[in-house]
């Protein structure tokens, strides 16, 4: 490992009287590196759907820059 890994992982050691050698240890950096995995796999699913949507938009063309939206949902109210 490299020297700001061990320096982490002394001051963790110290400050919460973890043994970083031990399974405990191991256990709880395990589950802190599968939820890192599974929150990028989530943004990553995420910039997905958000591609999908911006594409669909694409296809309906561009917009009517006289389009009132106020207007329009006023009337809806109607």
């Amino acid at each position: 490992m490299d020297d700001e890994v061990e320096r982490l992982k002394s001051l963790l050691s110290r400050m919460a009287e973890v043994d970083v050698s031990s399974d405990v240890y191991n256990d709880h950096l395990r589950t802190v590196l599968l939820r890192e995995l599974d929150r990028l796999k989530a943004n990553e699913d995420l910039r997905n759907r958000v591609r999908s949507l911006q594409e669909q938009v694409e296809r309906m063309g561009s917009r009517d820059p006289d389009f009132d939206m106020k207007r329009f949902l006023d009337e809806g109210w109607e």
